[in-house]
């Protein structure tokens, strides 16, 4: 059955069809990859991925999970692997399960799978030509990353056989694309300088713009919201309940809820929100107090100060931003995908 499907999408009649065609752009961070198409679609997945077993069902994905199958195309070393991307990812294999997060290459290495999740949510025909701005923490260090996308994959997505042909179109560091967004709604002009504090799930990262141009860009790995989750995680509080240390996805998922209630199970759950008080202080001031330290004759001479992120969004922490001077961005998670997005069309239009 499997080749007639195949063979159904390389036959004359589909090749006569009208191919699909978008732009996206994609912003694959440690914790979640957030992305937004020209169809006005949006994804946001947790950057999570299982590699099913033989004997581990393809089902239905859900909202927060996509289940891919790579049939055929020029990453030869997937053909037939069949994996998960998302909350699902971690349900097959809390322990094991691979997470970018943990892994420095990890946003390149696995380019492809996150991509492929990214774009599902749009791909509703035979054959899709998916234009795609991405950005990483390092566009120089990370050029080669194109190999690893572009080409012509034949895939499930969902259970759903087709063809996406992709071309990576745009490659820029991380918070080009929300300063683009930003500059478009006229919340800062180009010639002032602009300081963006990035609060991801691995990294905080500072990026400096003036005249229209990134000037500095200025990582601090291993503090952003995940030094929070470890901190709770290890909490002797959160050790005495569960008599190990605690599971950093349930923390953050009781965290992102906001009841703070940990686990599923209705008996043996507890709340954290003590907890979270009790390491938000320190937290603060090992990561977000010791990064402003650092770049304050920046932070001295900028007319506008943005912080996004999904680590702006905690609880307590905007109100505290906002004392620093920072206008916290609603649209904090998705901002550098939706200028990654109009980065892709523009290039689009040029061709």
């Amino acid at each position: 059955m499997m080749t007639t499907n195949i063979n159904n999408l390389n036959s004359s009649h589909a090749e006569q069809m009208i191919p699909d065609s978008i732009c996206i752009g994609i912003d694959n961070g440690n914790g979640r990859i957030k992305a937004i198409s020209s169809k006005g679609l949006t994804a946001r997945i947790k950057s999570l991925i299982h590699y099913l077993d033989s004997e581990q069902e393809m089902t239905d994905g859900g909202n927060e999970s996509v289940f891919i199958e790579y049939v055929s195309g020029p990453r030869t070393e997937l053909w037939s692997q069949r994996f998960v991307v998302g909350q699902q990812a971690y349900q097959f294999n809390p322990t094991g399960v691979l997470s970018t997060s943990d892994d420095r290459e990890g946003k390149s290495k696995f380019a492809l799978e996150l991509t492929l999740a990214a774009i599902a949510p749009n791909i509703t025909m035979d054959y899709t030509n998916v234009a795609i701005a991405l950005s990483v923490h390092d566009a120089g260090a990370f050029c080669g990353i194109k190999n690893l996308i572009n080409g012509e994959h034949t895939i499930r997505l969902n259970g759903r056989l087709c063809k996406v042909n992709l071309q990576l179109k745009v490659v820029k560091t991380e918070g080009i694309g929300a300063y683009a967004s930003l500059l478009k709604s006229k919340k800062c002009t180009r010639e002032a300088q602009t300081v963006l504090l990035d609060i991801g799930f691995g990294t905080i990262i500072v990026s400096v713009y003036s005249s229209g141009a990134g000037k500095q860009i200025i990582p601090f790995p291993d503090m952003g919201a995940k030094s929070l989750y470890q901190r709770i995680s290890n909490n002797l509080s959160v050790r005495k309940q569960l008599k190990r240390t605690g599971d950093i996805q349930l923390i953050q998922k009781a965290i992102e809820s906001g009841n703070f209630i940990y686990g599923n199970n209705k008996i043996s759950q507890f709340s954290i929100a003590d907890v979270y008080l009790q390491e938000l202080r320190p937290w603060v001031k090992n990561s977000l107090v010791s990064v402003l330290g650092k770049i304050d004759s920046y932070l001295d001479s900028a007319e506008f100060l943005f912080a996004i992120g999904g680590g702006s969004q905690l609880p307590k922490i905007s109100q505290w931003l906002e004392k620093k001077g920072f206008e916290v961005v609603d649209d904090s998670e998705f901002i550098n995908a939706r200028g990654l997005l109009a980065l892709a069309k523009r290039e689009v239009n040029k061709s």
